[in-house]
């Protein structure tokens, strides 16, 4: 007996069945529930011809799905499932997604007319990949498989595809350059690069950094709201993981929050700290800032390689360090100061344990203090 339910990620009205004991779900591509229902008294109908003995292939062809695949135009089909992830996914999570949607539709020249979702195949999906692959990190092209994976997967799971092309393309691997592992800051080039920073924005990038852990986008889209002045904290959602923080201000960053206030006039709760800033990062994402850090503050410290021209792969080895760095610098002296796992992982927003200690790195300093205090014998 077939049965019609709602699946959470999903508009549509499903259908579920069995089949010699197997599960199998469709999506009606119904939003109103009496539609659906008329969907599914038609498998009703099927059911009880096939109970007779009369449409057996027929039947098996339609719940199987095994019929001709509905022809649906790609660009519709990477709306259509962006709109879905609206209510589903992490607002980080859904830019990425855009992102990379967008990219792959200018890569095959996709309109409103053409390629149909069921023409693409894994080697265009491999030449798309292997062209990103040429200026960007293996984890990054892996992040956009992925990406690609699930929407070709959405796909497959509403009878659009009868295969997920994605399977056949091989993930990339990380050359020995783009495997060096993220680093904290020492103290001392923490206040390199915040003598080197260029403009206010960066002053209080830098600060933010060190003295909330905050990723880079949290702290570009900050809004004045979040900042609680009588309880001496910032409040925020972060945008990656949907996890709600509760940071106090320590004194240099409210300092400089305080000037930045005065200096911005009359603003409301909802007005970010850095407008137009904000802007760029929500329409572009976090390329164009990262690509200033380095360039303008990274490489004047002398803490990188100089970048000729395009990115390359070559031009990312021995670069250990960068923005999301100061989340590393934030999570180890919250430890090496005398912090518990809870504090930092609460202050951090992370997860899991795991997690945190990825981010814990101990400095030599704090080691050597360690053995020195041990005691003598004999």
């Amino acid at each position: 007996m077939a049965w019609l339910y709602r699946q959470n990620n999903s508009q549509y009205w499903w259908i579920g069945y069995r089949i010699n004991g197997r599960q199998y779900l469709r999506s009606t591509r119904e939003t109103d529930r009496a539609e659906a229902e008329k969907l599914l008294a038609q498998f009703g109908t099927i059911q009880e011809a096939n109970r007779a003995g009369r449409l057996t292939e027929e039947f098996y062809l339609a719940l199987t799905q095994q019929q001709q695949i509905r022809r649906i135009v790609l660009k519709a089909a990477v709306e259509e499932w962006l709109t879905e992830c609206k209510g589903a996914t992490a607002a980080g999570t859904l830019r990425r997604y855009r992102e990379i949607a967008k990219a792959f539709l200018s890569f095959l020249k996709a309109g409103d007319g053409r390629p149909f979702l069921n023409d693409i195949t894994a080697e265009e999906i491999r030449s798309f990949l292997v062209t990103l692959r040429a200026d960007r990190a293996a984890k990054t092209v892996n992040l956009y498989r992925g990406a690609l994976y699930t929407f070709f997967s959405r796909a497959l799971q509403n009878g659009l595809l009868k295969a997920n092309p994605v399977m056949a393309v091989k993930r990339f691997k990380a050359s020995a350059a783009e495997k060096l592992e993220r680093r904290p800051y020492t103290l001392g080039e923490v206040a390199l690069i915040y003598d080197k920073a260029p403009d206010d924005f960066w002053r209080y990038m830098i600060l933010g950094g060190f003295y909330t852990g905050l990723r880079l986008g949290d702290l570009i889209c900050l809004s004045w709201g979040a900042v609680d002045w009588e309880r001496n904290q910032i409040h925020l959602t972060a945008i990656k993981t949907g996890r709600v923080l509760h940071i106090p201000l320590a004194k240099p960053l409210r300092s400089l929050l305080k000037a930045l206030k005065v200096k911005a006039g009359k603003v409301g709760p909802s007005d970010p700290i850095w407008p137009k800033q904000a802007k760029h990062y929500q329409a572009q994402g976090a390329r164009r800032f990262s690509h200033v850090f380095y360039s303008q503050i990274l490489y004047p410290c002398g803490l990188v390689p100089v970048r000729n021209g395009k990115r390359s792969k070559a031009s990312r080895a021995g670069s250990s360090v960068a923005f999301h760095s100061l989340r590393h610098t934030f999570v180890s002296l919250l430890k090496v100061t005398g912090s518990s796992q809870a504090v930092a992982k609460e202050l951090a927003g992370h997860s899991s344990d795991r997690v945190n200690d990825l981010y814990t790195h101990v400095p030599e300093y704090a080691l050597a203090k360690a053995i020195n205090a041990l005691p003598s014998f004999g």
